[in-house]
């Protein structure tokens, strides 16, 4: 079933998160990795009207957190109440990473204009979720006027794009698609 994402989403987001890409950072404690997901959820959704959820009788199998360039990051009081009780180094580390989003954030803003809509945070679980979320999401975006879409994306989602044979980081226009980023090595 397809509905929008809303703030009691996020727990299972960030599992769901964690379970993709929680091998990405060598963390050990177990905990800060789930601070860090669930930052990472935070810090992308920022719109409930542009964001979707997939759901089954299994449960969430895949999101798109989607948002006009206008919106911001308001995930930082949680942040900073959530990271409390770690170790300093370990707080560093979380905030190293939402400080590389956030300069790909601003890579991929410096392209986009006020109107455009950017695809902050996608995940699909099961083959064919996906598309569903974007067709959806496309949708949204066109009964509101935005012109184009812009994939948030940084240099670790280019090398799984290469490898998946992608190659290149859309940015898809109403009509006809064009390339916005071409993924180098």
């Amino acid at each position: 079933m397809l509905s929008n994402f809303t703030p009691q989403d996020i727990s299972c987001a960030s599992h769901l998160t964690k379970l993709t890409w929680g091998d990405e950072m060598a963390l050990t404690n177990d905990g800060l990795k789930n601070v860090l997901y669930e930052a990472m959820v935070r810090y992308y959704y920022r719109s409930e009207a542009f964001s979707l959820k997939m759901t089954d009788e299994d449960g969430m199998q895949g999101f798109l957190l989607a948002a006009p360039l206008s919106e911001r990051d308001n995930s930082q009081s949680w942040l900073k109440q959530s990271l409390q009780h770690f170790a300093c180094e370990e707080q560093d580390l979380v905030y190293d990473y939402l400080r590389y989003l956030s300069y790909n954030g601003q890579k991929v803003r410096a392209l986009a204009n006020p109107e455009d809509l950017l695809l902050c945070l996608f995940l699909s679980m099961k083959s064919g979720v996906g598309s569903k979320l974007l067709h959806n999401v496309e949708a949204i975006a066109q009964k509101n006027s935005v012109k184009k879409l812009y994939l948030w994306a940084d240099a670790t989602c280019v090398a799984i794009a290469k490898r998946r044979i992608l190659r290149i980081i859309f940015c898809r226009s109403w009509g006809r698609r064009k390339r916005g980023y071409t993924a180098r090595s």
